[in-house]
């Protein structure tokens, strides 16, 4: 039996739906990724879905937005190097324009 069939079924079930609340939000636009990762990597994210009990595109998800938190993150945090003139230039610039 399809996913079609299944549903229309138990639409048929005669079940009480006078309590049924329509869920009339907007969908988030979701948009698909495909990843090409080893078998191995596969297991680990089913079974990490499966023991915080979410499905793997949401586990996917979640990671990707950690990481990529993560890499701003630590961008903000990057030490760079520049010369004292320019960083007295960019000081005064900044206190001219606050001024």
């Amino acid at each position: 039996m399809s996913r079609h069939d299944d549903a229309i079924a138990e639409l048929d079930d005669n079940r009480d739906w006078s309590d049924a609340e329509l869920d009339d939000r907007p969908r988030t636009v979701t948009i698909v990724q495909s990843a090409r990762m080893p078998k191995e990597l596969n297991e680990r994210l089913l079974q990490e879905a499966a023991r915080r009990g979410i499905s793997p595109s949401k586990l996917i998800c979640d990671l990707v937005d950690e990481g990529l938190r993560a890499a701003a993150d630590e961008e903000s945090q990057r030490t760079v190097t520049i010369r004292l003139a320019d960083l007295h230039r960019a000081i005064d610039a900044a206190v001219q324009h606050a001024a």
